[in-house]
């Protein structure tokens, strides 16, 4: 069995620091990656120098990373910024460090922990809602007056205002399972069909412990009860 623990630690440290949910402050428009964390927006906390492989079994080389909000590959283009890979359909994998990627339907699963021919894997993934507006002076609104309005008038005066919102997000760390080059979803059926020996183990397991399949904490315990 071998085990990915840097990276298996770097997700507990974040389900750990993360609420369940964040909220961004911003104004009407603005960015709203621009409020987060890299640690947050990214899945890797800085660009590394990592190895992009296509379908056709080529590969390009260098600093990249992958967003956590757009499941979608960076690069550090030769100016200093970053920018989305454009033939990202063409992706099959990123290794960054000892660290492989699997791009999925799902999103960019990595490859955290094996036993036998199963891999556990994680999708990191964040998440906005639905936007929460406040008028002028900072007053929540659910009206509509907000978005349309843009300016007031006092004294004969013209003011511009700010459309000071409330944007939620949610970061979080999503299992999966590895197996045959596919991809399959963190389930009770599915880890049967991935253990088909184990399925009596798989069973006594969970009538011992109450498992919630979108947590990784109790994936992995579950993963590892089976990897020995």
């Amino acid at each position: 069995m071998k085990r990915n623990l840097l990276s298996l630690f770097l997700i507990f440290c974040c389900c750990a620091t993360l609420s369940a949910q964040d909220v961004v402050h911003h104004q009407r428009g603005e960015d709203l990656q621009q409020y987060l964390l890299d640690s947050i927006k990214f899945v890797i906390p800085e660009f590394q120098s990592g190895i992009i492989t296509f379908r056709d079994g080529s590969y390009s080389r260098g600093p990249v990373n992958i967003s956590t909000i757009e499941q979608r590959v960076y690069f550090v283009a030769p100016d200093g910024n970053y920018q989305v890979l454009t033939n990202e359909d063409q992706v099959t994998r990123v290794s960054v460090k000892g660290r492989t990627f699997i791009k999925s339907q799902y999103g960019y699963v990595e490859l955290l922990d094996t036993a036998g021919d199963v891999a556990l894997g994680a999708v990191r993934r964040t998440s906005f809602f639905e936007t929460e507006k406040k008028g002028a002076y900072g007053m929540a609104s659910q009206t509509t007056s907000v978005t349309t309005i843009g300016t007031m008038q006092s004294h004969g005066v013209t003011y511009t205002l700010g459309a000071d919102q409330t944007t939620p997000f949610k970061y979080k760390v999503i299992p999966y399972l590895y197996r045959n080059n596919k991809v399959y979803m963190s389930t009770r059926k599915n880890f049967q069909k991935c253990f088909p020996d184990k399925k009596s183990e798989i069973e006594s397991y969970l009538k011992e412990h109450s498992v919630d399949f979108e947590n990784i904490e109790e994936v992995t315990e579950l993963f590892n009860s089976l990897s020995r």
